[in-house]
């Protein structure tokens, strides 16, 4: 079964054991200092943050749908995940390169890789035929947010989780029909893609019918209605 979290940036996959969470970019706060904008450090807020959901949902593996780290070079401060002691599994981002030789995890590429029913990507790259054959797709890459205009014009932002399918070029390209799940960005503060849509999947038009939900599970609509 899939949850998704109430009020958190994670989905959870019950016959898995494993909570689902994409784009920590841990380091950005540091990239945004080295520019003269100072913020609060987000590494070990996250970290206890997914301490307490793996720990809520008794879970025994934490699946990081890319981008662990935000600096294209060495961070260190990656390898405080493993105090979480739980398994973890990468599939690599495009901001992870040489993450292999910086933390103990299982680390597979931009393909992405399978579990099950179950197939993980970051998104910033083609995955591999077996992820999009399979029954239900996890993907990151796009850090998902909506904004809202309140009764009074002023406008609110909003992380959010799009579900999604193959749209007919889609089952042109692949032999499956996943369900495609695209997850909020774990750090809360990096930026939005989805209006840009990025990535081969996205740009290629091979996922679609997007319905948007808030942290909370409230269904706002479908992405294409709302971006109208």
């Amino acid at each position: 079964m899939i949850e998704l979290i109430p009020n958190e940036r994670a989905f959870f996959i019950s016959e898995l054991k494993a909570v689902v969470v994409a784009d920590l970019h841990i380091g950005y706060e540091k990239a945004l200092k080295s520019e003269g904008i100072n913020v609060k450090p987000q590494t070990q807020m996250m970290i206890e943050n997914l301490r307490k959901i793996l720990k809520d949902k008794d879970a025994d593996k934490l699946i990081i749908l890319g981008d662990v780290k935000h600096s294209i070079g060495t961070c260190r401060d990656i390898k405080k995940l493993e105090d979480l002691d739980v398994e973890i599994i990468v599939s690599k981002g495009n901001h992870d390169g040489g993450i292999e030789e910086m933390m103990n995890a299982k680390i597979y590429g931009s393909e992405g890789f399978t579990l099950g029913d179950y197939g993980f990507i970051h998104g910033h790259s083609w995955p591999k035929d077996e992820v999009m054959e399979k029954k239900y797709v996890f993907m990151g890459h796009l850090h998902p947010e909506i904004e809202l205009r309140d009764s009074i014009g002023k406008i609110h932002r909003y992380p959010c989780h799009l579900v999604g399918k193959l749209t007919e070029t889609g089952r042109k390209r692949y032999s499956g029909d996943p369900k495609i799940f695209v997850v909020a960005a774990f750090n809360p503060m990096v930026g939005s893609s989805v209006v840009d849509p990025i990535g081969p999947l996205m740009r290629n038009g091979v996922v679609g019918d997007f319905r948007v939900f808030l942290l909370n599970g409230t269904y706002l609509g479908k992405l294409e209605e709302l971006q109208n």
